[in-house]
This record gives structure tokens, sequence and C-alpha cells, in this order.
């Protein structure tokens, strides 16, 4: 009887000296077998940074695209084109061409 007694003491201390190493590494209230592993974390910060990167790739690009439209409207506004016919006098945005003597 004395036996089984001195096992349960042993046991029981040993338990005891696990769980104080535990909180002392690991904080008061969690054991080494509930730590989180931080992998979910840096996939899921992994993913949301792709996720900006594309978003402000997307928004530069479209708006290169608007600026160029713009610039090529305005292009195609500051631009009139008056059709030359032979014979009759130039338009007011053409300038005559040199008479020859």
């Amino acid at each position: 009887m004395a036996d089984a007694r001195d096992r349960a003491v042993v046991e029981a201390h040993a338990l005891r000296t696990a769980t104080a190493t535990a909180a002392l590494l690991h904080g008061s209230r969690r054991g080494p077998r509930q730590l989180r592993r931080p992998y979910a974390a840096v996939v899921a910060s992994l993913v949301v940074g792709a996720l900006l990167m594309v978003a402000v790739w997307a928004i530069s690009t479209i708006g290169e695209l608007l600026a160029e439209q713009r610039r090529e409207r305005a292009r195609a506004d500051r631009v009139t084109v008056v059709p030359v016919v032979p014979g009759l006098a130039p338009g007011p945005t053409e300038h005559a061409p040199p008479r020859r003597p």
C-alpha cells in the first residue's frame, strides 16, 4: 500500500512540475499543446497583401488608360482638318504656299 501511495506522490509531483514548466514557458493559461501556430495568420496576411498589390496595380492601370483617352480627345479637339481644294483660296487655319514668280 505504501508503494502505491509513493507512486501517486511521485506522479503528482511530476504533473505539477510539468504544469509549472509549461506555465513558465508558455503563459499561465496554456500548455505546450494548446499553443496556436501562426501559419494561418501568415498565410492570411500574405493573401491580403497580394490582393492589395493587385488592387493598386489595377487602379493605376485604369488611371493611365483614362489619362491616355483624355490626351487623345484633347489632341482630336485641337486638330481641325480643313480640306484643300486646288484653285481656291486657303482656309483660315491654313497658310498659303509661297508663290513662284
